[in-house]
């Protein structure tokens, strides 16, 4: 006798035979209204009964940085040129179903705007500790304000400094600052803790810049008008490097491996642990100092010596490894803040160095910028004489 399987129980088997496409539970995008050659971070969270999942991206336009199946985002970076872009990641199961998220993306021009007006900005900051962020700005009435391309919003920190380092401390991100004038260094950290770390770190003379090592994190460098002192958390502990090599230090900059230093004798490379002997990479009054990884001006890491590109300022000139370029910024402008952008472009205060010339932004002619910096999103910042902040 032939059994026949009733049609709900059959339709039944076969749905809970087959398998469905994963589902898309979320997705996110860091500005859905970016500027030329911004970049932006897109996030899709997927769900599935065949795991894992495997996500692959495509753009139509503008350029994907390098991307990881295996994990839900994908950094981009906008086309030169206004546009409307598609930028479309597939998630996949192991079984081979799949589904799809699209991003439409309205690319804008830029344009050079004022964040803030004169007498507003102490210090200007960018942000090191993400691969997406802008930058950190101390107003004058006590304020610690965190800018971007689309954000001016307060922070839980607050002072008026015109030096300050964000880093980690302990287990919570921290804000290390100096006074205008003074050496008073103090540590807030994002869990709302703050504290005096240190009035006799330097002993007189402005504080120009802080810098957390590379390898020991407890220890904290500083800049000033009488040498590079260094102040040691874990131990309370405080010193000076090689007093006799630095009469003054004016700027740090952190790398992959060391702490770049320019100070009154030369460019130096240093750490916790370094011998001092070998510390100095460049002789001459240099006031500005930023470590590129690569000749080709790129950001991936190389433990090989020869392919480390130091740009810093020297005797008044902008130089490459010891070497002045063959063309300095116009006018004699050559302001001491160096800064690179996501294109690979030098940037000294107002003027933009593109491997062959200098180039001034637009809308800056005439504008007295004293210090540049490019953030991570591939947003420019100018702080001015005047104290004001300009976004482009």
């Amino acid at each position: 006798m032939r059994t026949i399987i009733p049609w709900y129980l059959l339709a039944f088997f076969i749905w809970s035979c087959s398998s469905s496409d994963p589902s898309v539970l979320s997705s996110s995008a860091s500005d859905s209204n970016p500027v030329t050659g911004q970049k932006v971070l897109f996030q899709v969270w997927g769900l599935t009964d065949n795991p894992p999942l495997r996500y692959a991206w495509h753009a139509d336009s503008g350029e994907l940085e390098g991307w990881d199946e295996e994990q839900p985002y994908a950094y981009w970076i906008a086309p030169d040129s206004p546009a409307t872009c598609s930028v479309t990641c597939t998630i996949t199961d192991s079984e081979d179903n799949s589904s799809v998220q699209v991003f439409e993306v309205t690319v804008k021009p830029r344009e050079l705007k004022t964040v803030f007006s004169d007498g507003t900005v102490s210090c200007l900051e960018k942000q090191r500790i993400s691969l997406l962020g802008g930058a950190w700005v101390s107003t004058r009435d006590g304020q610690i304000r965190y800018v971007s391309s689309s954000t001016n919003e307060a922070s839980s920190w607050t002072g008026v400094f015109g030096a300050m380092y964000i880093d980690l401390y302990g287990s919570s991100y921290a804000l290390w600052g100096a006074p205008v004038s003074g050496n008073r260094i103090s540590v807030q950290s994002s869990s709302g803790t703050a504290a005096l770390v240190c009035q006799e770190c330097a002993s007189d003379g402005t504080i120009h810049d802080l810098a957390v090592d590379v390898l020991d994190t407890d220890l904290l460098w500083i800049a000033s008008d009488s040498g590079l002192h260094w102040y040691h958390s874990k131990s309370g502990n405080h010193g000076t490097y090689v007093a006799d090599a630095i009469g003054k230090a004016y700027d740090l900059f952190p790398g992959k491996r060391f702490v770049y230093v320019a100070a009154d004798t030369g460019v130096f490379a240093i750490d916790g642990v370094r011998d001092d002997e070998d510390a100095l990479l460049y002789p001459g009054d240099s006031c500005a100092v930023l470590e590129i990884i690569g000749d080709d001006a790129t950001t991936q890491e190389t433990e090989d010596s020869d392919t480390v590109t130091v740009w810093h300022i020297t005797g008044g000139e902008v130089c490459r490894n010891g070497q002045a370029l063959p063309d300095q910024p116009p006018g004699g402008e050559t302001v001491c803040s160096l800064s690179i952008d996501l294109k690979g472009n030098i940037w000294c205060g107002k003027y933009r160095w593109d491997g062959e010339s200098w180039q001034v932004q637009a809308g800056l002619e005439g504008v007295d910028v004293v210090k540049s910096a490019a953030s991570n999103e591939g947003i420019i910042f100018f702080q001015t004489s005047s104290g004001a902040l300009l976004r482009w």
